[in-house]
């Protein structure tokens, strides 16, 4: 039923097919504790960095949640273990792990108690640490996980009751992070950088070679859950209370690895105007759901606000500030307002941007690339993605590419206040079926969401999940959701057309869910070779359900295809997990977190994995490889391989059946031993 065709994506001349190696469970491996089989939000990076004695080290990090502690509750009253947080390191390209390594340790720590049923003659009951979803970034060796956490010693700590779930009551979150300063060898102890007197969610981390910074936002009533309009599962920290503000603390790279504190978090934005009756923060707007990036010593922030025009004008509109991220010398200008990207009179949010790898700096005048959802209605209804492009001006020695006037569609250098935001030019459309001039009302039925992107030099690809009917797709399983791409080569002055990646038939009564698109990343080893053209597109999928009738989200598969050549051929599409979902329909694998090396021709993938049956989750990983006989993924051509393919060739396993005949014989033998002669790029 669920089935889906591998070839879908029609390329006149592919390149080779990522080869996976066997999946393996990184969350079952035996810790400092136990295998709580609550997995989840598993995170990867890869690092390479000089080793000291003349060479470069590659080390894979993955970092993810598991159940270690006693029970803690959410807003809808749902109870679990409480989580803490692991990591865990390979030096071979994912063939081995360590032992995990927990770096949060909060899971038996409480500093409140709190009302888990509501009920007020029953006790209150003591919330312990639980570790929510980790972000990771690094620089060379030094990496910055950063995580909220219930743990929040000190005493400012405060807690937020939900009517609508019977007065369950739930402690506010802090931010925390935790570094290393040796590629992930040893770990600090974690760092607190809010202390719950508001509630913190939406962490990110950014680090370029000047330092790192850690965003955050606050709400002072705490998290409000989701108004079941949109797709997610709510409690995401898009709908706040007024007042809410974006926070951040950046910290130079000389101090990171002194192992000196981040500084007190500051506010980006400047929604607190007054206090209510209560004794709460509050405003007029209320920020939420930031993006931000470390450019240089410059700190980039956008994020989507309410209008606060009390019920004038529902929606949000997209925000962004720059300053400097390590000291004062260059403030933000707009006095922690910031400029409306978005058209004023429409909802606009989920802010994204990718920015311009220094390495390719010299080859283009591009800097940044900002997309986001953009539609008339409030909350959940259909949007266009919206994209404007930053570029600097040769001419103009003030130019960075970041402020108003160099930005293509431009916006009103003044548009701080919505009067003058009215002069913006109108976003190029990326996902509307009428053009890139389209405005988001001119197709009414239409919904794009799920938007990724890649920038290299001047050319750039962005992604989204796009369906004809909003409607139809939502509260019926008539139409679905598709994953399709658009390129420009020259910097988004122009840009191809729209391309369906999925094809997913809406018969199949499945959509395309968490889109990715990774490129291959820069290499500090200039022996290493790099290919900007090379990217993958990944996405998962899930049952399609009338959404009166949903039962929750039922995950299917994970898929992936790649390029080496900007996007102009893709490889045939291969599935990244294990599931069969006509065998096993109540699992599903969900949630993919993936990266390539420089060259594009190697993949190293974690998910999670549920079986919905029993309620395990694990996180799971693979690694593999576009380069035929480098059957473990690691990039080396070895008696690895050659073991590897002697194993599976002797057990009948038809991955090695490279000519795709269907037989295992002599000329499997021959083509392997010839690739492996040749070697690989």
């Amino acid at each position: 039923m669920f089935a889906l065709l591998a070839g879908s994506t029609v390329a006149l001349a592919s390149p080779t097919e990522y080869r996976l190696n066997e999946s393996f469970d990184l969350s079952g491996m035996p810790a400092a504790g136990f295998d709580g089989e609550d997995a989840n939000k598993g995170k990867i990076v890869r690092l390479e960095y000089p080793d000291g004695v003349g060479g470069f080290e590659v080390v894979l990090l993955s970092v993810y949640g598991d159940a270690q502690g006693p029970d803690v509750w959410g807003y809808t009253g749902s109870v679990r273990a409480a989580r803490d947080l692991f990591v865990t390191r390979s030096t071979d390209g994912g063939t081995t792990w360590s032992v995990p390594v927990n770096v949060s340790n909060t899971a038996n720590l409480s500093s409140i108690s709190a009302d888990h049923d509501g009920d007020p003659l029953t006790p209150e009951l003591p919330y312990f640490g639980d570790s929510q979803k980790p972000n990771v970034i690094n620089n060379g060796k030094n990496v910055l996980i950063s995580w909220v956490d219930s743990y929040a010693p000190g005493g400012a700590q405060r807690t937020v009751t939900y009517p609508e779930f019977g007065f369950t009551e739930v402690p506010y979150a802090a931010t925390y992070c935790v570094r290393s300063s040796d590629g992930g060898v040893t770990w600090s102890e974690p760092e607190m950088l809010s202390n719950g007197e508001r509630d913190a969610k939406q962490d990110v981390v950014k680090a370029s070679s000047a330092g790192f910074l850690v965003t955050w936002q606050e709400d002072p009533k705490g998290l409000q859950p989701g108004d079941a309009e949109g797709p997610g599962e709510g409690g995401s920290g898009a709908n706040v209370n007024n007042g809410t503000d974006i926070w951040y603390t950046a910290l130079r790279t000389s101090a990171f690895s002194s192992g000196a504190p981040f500084p007190e978090g500051r506010r980006v934005t400047n929604n607190f105007t007054m206090t209510d009756n209560d004794g709460y923060e509050s405003g007029r707007e209320g920020a939420a759901r930031a993006n931000s990036f470390l450019f240089g010593t410059t700190a980039i922030v956008a994020y989507e606000e309410t209008k606060g025009l009390q019920g004038a004008d529902t929606g949000k509109y997209i925000r962004y500030h720059t300053f400097s991220a390590f000291d004062d010398s260059a403030p933000d200008v707009t006095e922690g307002v910031g400029w409306i990207l978005s058209q004023p009179d429409e909802n606009a949010r989920r802010v994204r941007f990718v920015t311009q790898p220094g390495p390719f700096q010299n080859q283009s005048d591009v800097r940044i690339v900002w997309v986001w959802k953009e539609g008339a209605y409030d909350r959940g209804g259909p949007s266009d993605i919206m994209c404007r492009v930053g570029s600097v001006d040769p001419g103009d020695p003030g130019s960075t590419g970041f402020r108003p006037e160099d930005l293509n569609p431009p916006i009103d250098p003044d548009a701080t206040t919505r009067e003058n935001a009215f002069n913006n030019a109108l976003g190029m459309n990326l996902s509307s079926s009428m053009g890139l001039g389209a405005h988001p009302e001119d197709d009414f039925f239409e919904d794009a969401r799920a938007h990724r992107g890649m920038l290299r030099g001047d050319f750039m690809v962005f992604g989204w999940s796009w369906t004809p009917d909003w409607a139809v797709a939502r509260f019926t399983d008539l139409e679905n959701y598709n994953f399709f791409v658009r390129r420009s080569y020259d910097g988004g002055q122009t840009w191809t057309d729209a391309q369906n990646m999925t094809n997913i038939p809406s018969s199949e009564k499945v959509h395309v869910r968490e889109p990715r698109i990774v490129g291959a990343p820069v290499s500090p080893n200039p022996d290493t070779p790099v290919n900007p053209g090379a990217f993958l597109v990944a996405w998962g999928t899930e049952v399609n359900q009338y959404e009166h009738a949903s039962v929750g989200t039922l995950d299917l598969n994970i898929f992936l295809t790649h390029s080496d050549d900007f996007g102009e051929t893709y490889a045939p599409v291969v599935k990244l997990d294990d599931v069969d979902v006509d065998l096993e329909p109540n699992k599903g694998a969900f949630e993919s977190q993936l990266r390539l090396n420089p060259s594009g021709d190697r993949v190293y993938a974690v998910w999670q994995e549920v079986d919905r049956d029993t309620g395990v989750t694990n996180t799971r990983f693979r690694n593999g490889s576009a380069c035929l006989p480098d059957l473990n993924g690691d990039g080396e051509l070895d008696f690895l391989d050659v073991s590897a393919f002697t194993d599976a060739f002797g057990m009948g396993d038809m991955s090695v059946d490279f000519n795709g005949d269907g037989v295992l014989d002599y000329f499997d033998v021959s083509t392997f031993v010839n690739s492996l002669y040749a070697g690989c790029p």
